[in-house]
This record gives C-alpha cells, sequence and structure tokens, in this order.
C-alpha cells in the first residue's frame, strides 16, 4: 500500500480515470434511455468524456484495446448526437422566441413543434439501438477494457505523464485556434479540441487532487467556456439558417412571414457575442497551460 507521503503511480491514477469514465457512462444510459429530463444529454457529456479520456492517455494505455473500445463510443456517440441535436433545435428555437417576443402559433409549430414531433421519433430509435446486439457488444468490450486497465508504466510516478497528456492537448487547442478562419469547420475543430483538453484535465482533478490543480482547474474552465461559447454560436447560426427557409415556406403557405426576420436577427446577434467570448477564454488557456511546462 502506498504510504501518504508518497507521490501517486500511473497505475492507481490512470486505473481510476478509465474506472471512473466507464462507471459515469453505464450510470447514465437508463435515463437516456428512459428519456429523463437532459437524461440523453447527460449519457451524451460521459461517452464524448470516456472516449476524450482513452484518446488523452492512449500513449500510457494499451493503445490497440483503447482505440478499439473509442471506435465503438463513436459510433454511440454519433447516435445519442442525432437525437441530442434535434433537442438542442428546439430548445434553442424556442429562448430565441421567447427573445424575440414573437408568439404566432404558425412559427411556434414549423420551429419547435416540428423538432418536438421529430425528437420522439429519433428517440424511440435510440431506444432499439441501445438494446441491440452492438449494444451488447459494446458494453462487454468497456468492461473488459476497464478490468485489463494497466498502464503500460503501471509503477512510474503519475504526475509527469498526467501533466503530459494535459499540457499536449492545450496545445492542440492553441494549434486549432491558430487556423481559425471564420469558417465552420475550423470553429468545430476547436471546439472538439477545447472539449478534449477540459474533460482530460478534469478527469485528473477528479482521480489526482491536488496534483497541479490550479493550472488543471483554470484549462477545465476555459475549455468549457470555448466549448460553451462556439456551442452555443453554431447553435444560433443554424437557427438562422433555418429561420431563413422557413419563412419562405411560411411565405408560399400563406402565412405572415415577417416574424422570421426577428427571429433571425435576435439569433445572429446570439451568435456574434458568443463568439466575442472566445478570444479572452484563450487567453485564460494559453496562461494556465504555460504554467504546466
Amino acid at each position: 500500500m502506498r504510504r501518504p507521503q508518497e507521490s501517486p503511480t500511473l497505475g492507481e491514477v490512470l486505473g481510476e480515470i478509465v474506472r471512473r469514465a466507464a462507471d459515469e457512462v453505464e450510470a447514465t444510459l437508463p435515463a437516456a434511455v428512459a428519456d429523463e429530463p437532459d437524461g440523453v444529454h447527460q449519457h451524451r457529456v460521459r461517452v464524448r468524456r470516456l472516449r476524450s479520456v482513452l484518446r488523452g492517455f492512449r500513449d500510457a494505455l494499451d493503445a490497440r484495446a483503447a482505440e478499439r473500445v473509442r471506435v465503438a463510443y463513436v459510433e454511440w456517440g454519433r447516435q445519442l448526437g442525432v437525437v441530442r441535436d434535434i433537442e438542442v433545435r428546439a430548445e434553442v428555437a424556442a429562448e430565441m422566441l421567447e427573445r424575440a417576443e414573437i408568439d404566432d402559433p404558425d412559427v411556434q409549430r414549423r420551429l419547435v413543434g416540428s423538432e418536438q414531433e421529430a425528437y420522439s421519433v429519433a428517440h424511440q430509435r435510440l431506444v432499439e439501438l441501445a438494446s441491440s446486439p452492438r449494444a451488447e457488444e459494446r458494453a462487454r468490450l468497456l468492461r473488459e477494457f476497464v478490468d485489463a486497465a494497466i498502464p503500460v508504466e503501471p509503477d512510474r510516478e503519475a504526475e509527469e505523464v498526467l501533466v503530459a497528456a494535459v499540457a499536449r492537448q492545450a496545445r492542440r487547442v492553441e494549434k486549432a485556434e491558430s487556423r481559425l478562419d471564420g469558417t465552420d469547420a475550423r470553429y468545430h475543430a476547436l471546439r472538439k479540441a477545447a472539449r478534449r483538453m477540459r474533460y482530460v484535465a478534469e478527469s485528473v482533478t477528479d482521480a489526482a487532487p491536488g496534483l497541479r490543480t490550479k493550472e488543471m482547474e483554470a484549462l477545465v474552465e476555459a475549455g468549457d467556456d470555448i466549448h460553451d461559447a462556439l456551442g452555443a454560436h453554431r447553435d444560433a447560426m443554424l437557427l438562422a439558417q433555418r429561420v431563413d427557409h422557413e419563412a419562405a415556406v411560411a411565405g408560399r403557405a400563406g402565412e405572415l412571414s415577417h416574424a422570421y426576420d426577428r427571429i433571425a436577427e435576435v439569433a445572429r446577434d446570439e451568435a456574434a457575442e458568443r463568439l466575442d467570448e472566445v478570444p479572452q477564454a484563450m487567453r485564460r488557456l494559453e496562461a494556465a497551460a504555460s504554467r504546466l511546462s
């Protein structure tokens, strides 16, 4: 047994990180399948965190086995994403209608009601997929991996390896930010990089309290802010594009369409405001990352 004054080993900390990530995936699955409030969202977050951990620490794990599990959960993540994206579109539309002070029932039906109907169909399909043989195989792969998740160098001190892994993810974020060119693809790449860095840093903080806590918490916060800002920007822009389309459809159907212009304006303003939050969060990330070295 490790004495209190000794540094934790990689086997102890990384084993705990993997177990926690897997346990959270398994624990949140029932609520997602039962369609409990926020159930799909919370399960999807845990699936993403598991994938981030497996990718972020792959050099210290059995890389082939970790990748096999990660790929299995990439597929499940996509299936969850179909459902969650519909849910988000309905929520964002409802919020923008309220902010634009629009209560037209036709607009409500086109922008919110249609998505809610689509969500019910998509979630039913998710329930079917959750009980499929592929899902059973995915769960088996995960549990077998966790049971055998021994790092390549289990007796090595954890701090050097874990800090290096987080620093690598921070550099990935900085690289993604340097490639921004105003396109959706580049913003999406930055968002994904920030999300992975956040989950990797968060997993270290959870499993090894006291290990470079100040820097890890700063990276978690900055990564979360970048991810949320870019996610809100994307959601608002997608809504604005959809509103433009629905305005044309509504006009052809003889419905009043002036409300759509107001909603699109509110959505685009929201997108611009959220994008403005990114530079400051990047500066905080860079400052925290520089202190890791």
